[in-house]
């Protein structure tokens, strides 16, 4: 009974104590807000800016695909698909695809058959010529076709051609297929029909030869993680899920995966820094707000409340300035979108709408009290070690802190940084990663802090120019917070520097991923006496980059003795794919491996006595073969055993002709095999001379046109590019904003030394030259130490990207850069915020 009685005065007491505090501060509270609203908007921002940008990335992704979720197979789909989709709201569609042979007259053309059912294309456009065809209207004695098999049928459209013995009216030419990606695979040119006009012909006799496809379109726009999840699911329910090909719409396209999967860590790195950037303002807001009510401090310690209960005053008004800040930041940072929808519409371009996000403003609301909380811990500190003495002497003697304070406060600050920084990050490793880069940054930090304070006192007095000698004085004096100043203004820096260099990087990088010269068109089935003629046409056309390699199919038989019909069944417990094992591969032989092929491991062409093969990285982590082991093929009936003597990385990205398999030059030499040619024709209208050229020369090549597919993976690209550019370039305003407002929180301190200054004579210039070198030499420290952890968080990230390169160094020269600039930032948004101190009689600041 007691001690609730004592204990409800006392609460009562703290909370008149609170609500007095507040009033008192009227004024610095709206400033402190103001700057705390800054913050949460950069979280809030760039979550909304990164939620609109994934989504319409996720819109472009998925035309690449034509669906979210692709189920494909040699064999028909097993019917437990259905039953395993049957908990997932979704659409589907149908596909078959087999080659067959389309005929006109005497002339004949092996062609790609897609057979569709159902809503295909779910995502993205089927082009047609005339634009007024449409798959709706396909009847069943219709088809459409790539323009390739008018010139080799000598048909146009309105034409009839026969198709697995049905004669079939050519309706609308296919101009762009939004999924098909593998032209190097290609047996011929596409010809689509209906179900119904299928069943009219007699290739379902072909079983063993039709490639079974099940497009899934879901619903309710899912994550990236979303789908991959489903897709892995799937793997695990479906019987034979070895023989099954499941790929979602991240795994579309080699290159674009690649830098989607990039961007995403990216995003990651964005808002982690972002969220860092609030948690410095409020530390700032926090730290500059008690170092001006010490007075008061010690008043409420003189009238008998602990230090806990005074520090339960201010986290009470940091709370409140938390809430209040955070609201008004969530809503200016849903206005982001908004903003830069319309001064980059591109940026934004199929996502569904581009708006306030309630999402993000939950979670940046969220993340912005726990920061506000967890960074307004070691400035409260302060609170234990102010005497209460210092209501009668300023320069009273400080109490120790106790160590629960001492050492916990840290603590928690940290624990909690991992905890938002999982949230933000959705990676446990990269969380820690980060609070550990950040704890060893903030150490140097403070180390470097110390030293040049340390240094500062060592100078000699009287050699230098007063106004320095006073400058550096006043930033080595007792209780001139230089420390936290420097160890705040140092991280910020690192933020905004890591910021430019990695979107600069990757930017650079985006840029590159689609070579300028990637070939536009493919020649496929190039007889070995043809190859001459066809080449002679590309140069008459001016054709570039012209890539040819030899092509034989084979099947495997073995891998270091063990039949392929075994490895595949243990396939499944062994998370490989069954297929291939199965499929039919594609070899070439080539005496020197082309640019976009690095090995990793091996030699090439070492051991003069067997055949040797060369086999891409990830393909031999699929088959399980390491260096010596032995693959035997089969070439049409006559076995070849080859040796594993290297392992390549290949750049899929490049466009370019690559395999799997590559074998020494002369053990391949009589076996039946093509040409597989790849070139640059521009301008686009040479292709068509081209091909009419090609048709009069080789007519059983078939030249496909890929100039479409090129342009779709490049505008993904650009926008992809555009985005980091625009998310690093606002976060690096932002950053600076921050940055400037947390050396502006000085302003009140820096009131009442300007008035003691100018009390004792000082002229108003002589007080801007003596905050200036203060400034300038906190700013100076702290962007050379700040910008020496921006290069090593940039290094570790594009590490982790693997896009570090020697063509690409770090720029060691942003060091010396960073430190001058972030010496002059900070000299003027320093001057700035003392213009009013500055300005204000003396006698007036010092009765305030």
């Amino acid at each position: 009974m007691s001690g609730s009685s004592n204990s409800s005065p006392r609460l009562g007491a703290v909370l008149r104590a609170v609500l007095a505090e507040t009033r008192a501060s009227r004024g610095r509270l709206i400033f402190f807000t103001a700057c705390l609203a800054v913050g949460v908007a950069a979280v809030v921002a760039v979550a909304s800016l990164v939620g609109a940008f994934e989504s319409g990335l996720r819109s472009e992704s998925r035309t690449l695909l034509a669906a979210d979720l692709r189920v494909s197979a040699r064999r028909e789909l097993p019917p437990q698909l259905t039953e395993a989709m049957a908990t997932v709201p979704h659409r589907r569609a149908d596909l078959r695809e087999l080659a067959a042979l389309a005929t006109a007259g005497e002339d004949s053309r092996l062609v790609e058959v897609k057979v569709v059912e159902g809503g295909y294309p779910f995502y993205g456009e089927l082009g047609l010529e005339p634009a007024s065809a449409s798959l709706v209207t396909l009847g069943a004695g219709e088809a459409f076709a790539a323009p390739e098999l008018t010139a080799a049928l000598g048909i146009d459209v309105g034409e009839a051609f026969d198709l697995g013995g049905a004669t079939f009216t050519l309706a609308a030419l296919v101009v762009d297929e939004p999924d098909r990606l593998d032209f190097q695979m290609t047996l011929g040119p596409r010809v689509i029909v209906t179900r119904a006009g299928f069943d009219r012909t007699q290739l379902g006799t072909a079983a063993s030869r039709v490639r079974h496809s099940a497009l899934f379109a879901l619903d309710g726009d899912p994550l990236d993680a979303e789908v991959a999840a489903i897709g892995e699911r799937l793997r695990d329910a479906l019987p034979d899920a070895g023989y099954l090909s499941i790929q979602t719409r991240g795994e579309a396209q080699p290159n674009i995966t690649r830098s989607l999967g990039q961007v995403r860590s990216y995003l990651g790195l964005v808002a982690l820094l972002s969220l860092l950037l609030g948690g410095i303002g409020v530390s700032q807001i926090v730290r500059a707000w008690l170092a001006g009510r010490t007075r008061s401090v010690a008043v409420l310690r003189c009238l008998g409340l602990r230090a806990s209960e005074i520090a339960g005053v201010y986290l009470g008004n940091v709370i409140l300035l938390a809430i209040a800040g955070c609201v008004v930041g969530a809503l200016l940072g849903s206005l982001a979108p908004l903003v830069v929808g319309r001064l980059a519409p591109d940026l934004f371009e199929g996502a569904p709408s581009v708006g306030p996000q309630l999402g993000a403003m939950a979670r940046g609301v969220g993340l912005g009290l726990v920061t506000a909380l967890l960074f307004a811990l070691p400035p409260l500190a302060a609170v234990w070690r102010v005497p209460p003495s210092s209501v009668l002497r300023a320069e009273a003697a400080p109490l120790p802190a106790p160590k629960v304070v001492r050492v916990g406060g840290p603590i928690a600050l940290l624990v909690g940084v991992v905890l938002a920084a999982w949230v933000q990050s959705e990676n446990l490793l990269h969380a820690l990663a980060f609070a550990g880069g950040l704890a060893l940054l903030t150490g140097l930090l403070y180390g470097g802090a110390r030293g040049i304070e340390q240094a500062a006192r060592a100078v000699p007095r009287g050699r230098l120019w007063p106004t320095l000698e006073h400058g550096l004085a006043a930033f080595s004096r007792p209780g001139a917070g230089t420390t936290g100043a420097i160890c705040a203004l140092g991280i910020g820096v690192m933020v905004v520097v890591t910021m430019w260099l990695v979107q600069d990087r990757m930017s650079r990088a985006l840029r590159e991923a689609l070579p300028s010269a990637a070939p536009s068109v493919f020649l496929v089935d190039v007889q070995p006496d043809q190859w001459e003629g066809v080449r002679a046409a590309l140069d008459e056309h001016g054709a570039t980059a012209v890539n040819s390699n030899p092509v034989v199919m084979a099947r495997l038989r073995s891998i270091d003795g063990r039949p392929v019909t075994e490895l595949a069944e243990e396939s499944r417990d062994s998370g490989r794919a069954a297929w291939m094992f199965t499929r039919e591969q594609r070899l070439t032989w080539q005496e020197e491996l082309s640019g976009d092929n690095q090995l990793v491991a091996g030699e090439l062409w070492s051991d003069p006595d067997p055949f040797e093969v060369s086999v891409e990285e990830g393909y031999a982590e699929d088959l399980g073969v390491g260096l010596g082991s032995r693959i035997a093929i089969d070439v049409q009936g006559v076995p070849i055993e080859l040796l594993v003597t290297s392992i390549r990385t290949v750049e899929w990205e490049s466009f370019n002709i690559n395999f799997f398999l590559v074998v020494e030059p002369g053990a391949l030499d009589d076996a039946p095999h093509f040409r597989l040619a790849a070139a640059r024709v521009d301008p686009p209208e040479a292709e068509l001379a081209l091909q009419r050229t090609v048709a009069e020369r080789a007519p059983n090549v078939t030249l496909l046109r890929v100039r479409p597919l090129l342009e779709k993976v490049a505008g993904i690209l650009d926008r992809i590019a555009l985005g980091v550019r625009g998310l690093g370039a606002f976060t690096v305003l932002t950053g600076l904003v921050i940055l400037a407002g947390a050396v502006g929180t000085t302003a009140a301190r820096r009131a009442r030394e300007a008035a003691l200054l100018k009390a004792l004579g000082a002229t108003r210039g002589i007080v801007v030259r003596l905050f200036a070198v203060e400034y300038a030499l906190g700013g100076f420290v702290a962007g050379a130490i700040g910008s020496v952890g921006a290069l090593a968080l940039t290094w570790a990230f594009m590490a982790q990207l693997e896009q570090v390169t020697d063509d690409q160094p770090l720029p060691l020269l942003a060091v010396p850069v960073t430190a001058l600039v972030t010496a002059a930032l900070a000299t003027l948004s320093g001057l700035a915020a003392s213009l009013r101190a500055l300005r204000a009689r003396p006698i007036e600041t010092l009765r305030g």
